[in-house]
């Protein structure tokens, strides 16, 4: 089964095949919104609740490139630590935040999910639609705003 490892220090998102294999390497980010209930996905492993394909929204615009999701949608983890509907996924490739360091794709701000590439998704829904996702490895995270 396929597995993703974010990085918080590198602010990369590596995807790792059933073989143990690195399919590919994407800038990810954990940058959270200042009123956010999450700050930050917690170091560990993750298991994931969307295995074969990433949870898509009836909202218009949600799952779009500038959209809040990305065109994908998001792939959710399991609830943990009372937190449900935190995933990955990408989004506002060419809408800055509103912090001050006006973020844009992967650094735009996001409710305490961790926010990659539209090209990122893209692999991953691929791989994941032939081998399920099974966790995530977080490490080296912080809150960063």
């Amino acid at each position: 089964m396929s597995q993703l490892v974010f990085d918080g220090t590198e602010e990369t998102l590596v995807l790792i095949d059933k073989n143990g294999k690195s399919v590919g390497s994407w800038h990810a980010n954990n940058r959270t919104d200042s009123h956010a209930t999450l700050h930050f996905v917690p170091n560990g492993s993750l298991p994931f609740q969307d295995r074969t394909a990433p949870h898509r929204h009836s909202a218009p615009n949600a799952d779009t490139v500038n959209g809040e999701y990305g065109s994908f949608g998001i792939i959710r983890m399991m609830p943990f630590d009372g937190h449900a509907g935190v995933g990955v996924h990408a989004g506002r490739a060419n809408t800055p935040d509103k912090s001050i360091l006006r973020g844009i794709g992967p650094d735009h701000v996001t409710q305490g999910c961790i926010r990659t590439t539209e090209d990122a998704m893209k692999a991953i829904t691929g791989v994941m639609a032939q081998d399920p996702l099974l966790t995530i490895t977080v490490k080296n995270n912080r809150r960063k705003h």
